[in-house]
């Protein structure tokens, strides 16, 4: 697969995800709270506010995939944030699982393969760079 075809991909399941903005922060902080109780703790500002970053950050992916250089810097400086607030790199791996699980719910049977592996991938990519940037880890 091309990275401009994984980029259509994701652009397509994106679009239809935004059709239910609300719903996609609501389902990921429900499937990412079943998987990592312990992680809850970390958001103790107001939840409804979170979900609104969470989507507006997917947004800029989304719409950054065009420009991997300043994808990956952006996705530098979020990684230093994230520290400060005590998130872990082992944390990172959850995220993606109740990412994925989120968008297949939603989006029931339009969430299709190639579209689900376009999202693990590009997830697999930032996430690790976020890692390295942020704790020296690969």
């Amino acid at each position: 697969m091309t990275q401009e075809n994984s980029a259509d991909l994701i652009r397509m399941s994106w679009a239809k995800a935004m059709a239910s903005r609300e719903m996609v922060a609501m389902m990921f902080y429900r499937k990412l709270f079943q998987l990592r109780p312990d992680l809850e703790p970390l958001f103790k500002n107001d939840i409804d506010e979170q979900g609104r970053k969470l989507v507006d950050t997917l947004s800029f992916i989304v719409d950054s995939l065009d420009d991997p250089d300043g994808l990956l810097s952006a996705a530098s400086d979020l990684a230093t944030r994230h520290v400060s607030y005590g998130v872990s790199a082992d944390q990172y791996a959850p995220v993606g699982e109740a990412l994925i699980m989120t968008l297949s719910e939603l989006l029931g049977s339009d969430f299709t393969e190639a579209e689900k592996n376009a999202w693990l991938e590009t997830y697999t990519t930032l996430s690790s760079h976020m890692i390295s940037s942020a704790y020296g880890e690969d």
